[in-house]
């Protein structure tokens, strides 16, 4: 199962609203879950009107349980609620607000439980909210094959991104994407030129470890459609920021071993002689 994890280090980028758009946009096949990490608690509940249970506490102790008894059963079957975009269905793992369930839950989902992550037929998108020093996202982090980290291509807010570089790739995790918003006032070449040779220079690692994508467009429809403030028009997935979304994930796809296994099924062979 490819672990996806939404992340920022400034700002309010709004990684609940990506991490729901990627969770709603993401191709059928792949089974996208997003699951809400934030340390911080979480949006969905309320923003979609849902229910305080199941979340992320039962998540966790679903996988508990797994691990215990030793055998390998859906642990999403029974922590999951739906938000519903008109026409798709989201499976969601919601958080409750205020953050100490999931900051207890978190150990579990990344320790005994790590194994809810090992399904080959989901893709979990994980909303982690604000990235700090000694978060307890760190330790899934490192087992997430993309971090997506949100920025706009603002000095102050790059600056930050910069510092933390060194600390995601450390930390073994996965393909670091910084994905730019909008509003930034960098265009992506220039900031990946940035942060490429900072990589190179002063990390001593491979620049290609690091990629950079967007930005994302400046869209209030989407993003109240996501925020659960305006109903889904008939062309919702049509919308720019939607669009985008969805584009995304042939980016992301060389990273996520679900996504890319999924494409290479669709890709035509020669017929031979």
């Amino acid at each position: 199962m490819p672990l996806l994890a939404v992340t920022y280090v400034k700002g309010r980028p709004g990684a609940t609203t990506t991490a729901l758009g990627l969770a709603a946009t993401a191709p059928a096949e792949v089974g996208a879950v997003l699951v809400e990490c934030d340390p911080a608690g979480g949006d969905l509940m309320r923003r979609h009107e849902l229910a305080a249970a199941p979340s992320v506490v039962d998540l966790a102790a679903a996988a508990r349980g797994s691990a215990n008894a030793g055998n390998a059963v859906d642990v999403f079957a029974t922590a999951t609620q739906a938000v519903t975009l008109r026409d798709v269905t989201v499976p969601v793992v919601v958080a409750p607000a205020g953050g100490a369930q999931t900051r207890a839950a978190l150990p579990e989902l990344t320790g005994i439980g790590r194994a809810v992550f090992a399904a080959a037929d989901r893709t979990v998108v994980a909303d982690c909210g604000r990235l700090t020093p000694g978060s307890p996202v760190w330790p899934l982090l490192r087992l997430a094959e993309v971090v997506l980290v949100l920025a706009r291509a603002h000095t102050d807010e790059l600056a930050h991104v910069r510092e933390h570089l060194g600390e995601l790739v450390d930390a073994g995790a996965g393909q670091v994407v910084v994905l730019l918003g909008a509003g930034g006032v960098y265009p992506a070449p220039d900031v990946a030129d940035v942060l490429s040779r900072h990589v190179t220079e002063e990390l001593a690692r491979d620049p290609q470890v690091v990629s950079v994508l967007g930005p994302l467009p400046r869209d209030r429809r989407a993003a109240g459609v996501l925020g659960g403030e305006l109903v889904a028009g008939r062309r919702w997935r049509h919308l720019p920021l939607m669009a985008a979304y969805s584009r995304l994930w042939t980016a992301l796809a060389p990273y996520l071993s679900t996504v890319a296994a999924e494409q290479s099924e669709h890709v035509p062979t020669e017929a031979t002689p």
